[in-house]
């Protein structure tokens, strides 16, 4: 595995103001997840932004570094929009949820629950129809700058894409056996001796 598997997501919602509302703030995200993603370090496989929140599925080599990057980009966007806006404050109220992936099969499963996001919101019929996703990249063939290639993505592991809980809960997605031996490694890193 090319570093560690992580899906990162980030939700809002601050005065019941949006993060996105308009294409042009989707678009400065794109921009800014793009220019970030080149100085730290870390690749774009899955993304999917919503009004509310945004999903990343992202291999890193560096966690802090990485950690830093949505740091950056979090900051960077808020005094974007506060100017734009003529607001002052905070956009995000959440630290991130970062989950390991085991492996490509498994990846593409997330990147799937991941671009149906807007599907399950009601928004669209089909994830491709969301313009500010990766669903075009991988259904139409879609040209996106965003995104890094990796293998392996027509075999998406046999997950129940319906059930949230899945793609939720811990902080390990694929195999019993995978599970069962980071969440260890994770237990065993956090404990003081």
């Amino acid at each position: 595995m090319r570093g560690e598997r992580e899906g990162a997501r980030h939700k809002m919602n601050f005065n019941g103001m949006y993060l996105f509302r308009e294409e042009l703030e989707f678009e400065m995200f794109k921009v800014l997840l793009s220019e970030l993603k080149v100085e730290y370090g870390f690749k774009i496989h899955h993304y999917c932004l919503m009004n509310t929140h945004f999903h990343l599925l992202v291999s890193i080599s560096n966690v802090h570094g990485f950690s830093e990057a949505l740091a950056q980009i979090k900051s960077k966007y808020t005094k974007w929009v506060n100017r734009k806006m003529k607001r002052n404050g905070p956009l995000w109220r959440d630290r991130f949820k970062s989950m390991l992936v085991e492996n490509e099969s498994y990846l593409y499963a997330c990147g799937l629950y991941i671009e149906n996001n807007p599907v399950r919101a009601g928004m669209v019929k089909r994830p491709g129809n969301w313009a500010y996703s990766s669903s075009g990249y991988y259904v139409s063939n879609r040209e996106d700058a965003l995104l890094d290639k990796y293998d392996n993505r027509e075999v998406p592991a046999e997950i129940d894409l319906s059930n949230s809980r899945f793609f939720e809960k811990g902080k390990v997605i694929g195999t019993k056996l995978f599970q069962i031996q980071m969440e260890d490694i994770i237990s065993q890193a956090v404990t003081v001796p």
